[in-house]
């Protein structure tokens, strides 16, 4: 219980971070009145920056203190960090934009072996039968689909997403939405963004992309 009492800790201390707090002087609290503020013992604090230096936002020097990083809150590893706590809503409207014009580059700049690497992703996704490999794959069919578009900045953009939603509360809300019923739909509807890309059918792809899209929030967000 107390590593899950410091690692909720240490989510609210980045976000506050995050947000620019203590970046006038790049210095955190002493750990004793973040432990009175949190109302939690010392080293339950003590163990919530360790993770915080784990990953790199703080560095602690001893006899000095605790401190940020990264203190420019325009930098990329900022913005980064605060993407981090995106939401799932947030995110799928985020994807809904991106993903369907996605698709309909991909119909056009893609060249026959990536394309055949997009439906070799989709085959497999097809025959798993468990969630995890299942899930794997069905982001592998995304990630290629981006891959397709010949676009360097849109496939990075993409791969912070999936960073993003391979983060261990997404993976448990995918979880809770699986379903045997919902794969075979999610494979139906991949097979129809394939068949438009293999058909170089921009306006195709992106119209079945978004229709899968929309499956996917009804499902994750009951909407």
């Amino acid at each position: 219980m107390p590593k899950l009492v410091a690692n909720d800790i240490a989510t609210m201390l980045k976000k506050r971070i995050s947000s620019g707090e203590w970046l006038e002087d790049g210095r955190m609290p002493p750990e004793r009145d973040l432990a009175a503020e949190f109302g939690v013992a010392r080293n339950t604090v003590r163990r919530a920056v360790g993770f915080l230096e784990d990953d790199g936002t703080v560095v602690r020097h001893v006899g000095r203190g605790t401190f940020l990083t990264a203190t420019n809150p325009t930098s990329i590893a900022s913005m980064v960090a605060r993407m981090e706590g995106t939401s799932p809503a947030d995110m799928m409207e985020i994807r809904q934009l991106l993903e369907p014009a996605a698709a309909a580059f991909a119909a056009t700049n893609a060249s026959a072996t990536e394309l055949n690497a997009v439906r070799e992703a989709h085959q497999t996704a097809c025959d798993a039968m468990e969630m995890p490999e299942f899930e794997h794959w069905d982001a592998e069919f995304h990630h290629r689909v981006f891959a397709c578009c010949r676009n360097d900045f849109l496939k990075e953009i993409h791969n912070l997403m999936r960073a993003i939603r391979n983060q261990s509360p997404w993976f448990e809300m995918k979880k809770r939405s699986f379903s045997e019923e919902r794969r075979q739909v999610y494979c139906r509807e991949h097979q129809a963004i394939l068949e438009a890309l293999l058909h170089r059918d921009p306006e195709g792809a992106k119209t079945a992309m978004l229709g899968h899209l929309k499956t996917v929030e009804k499902n994750l967000l009951g909407r």
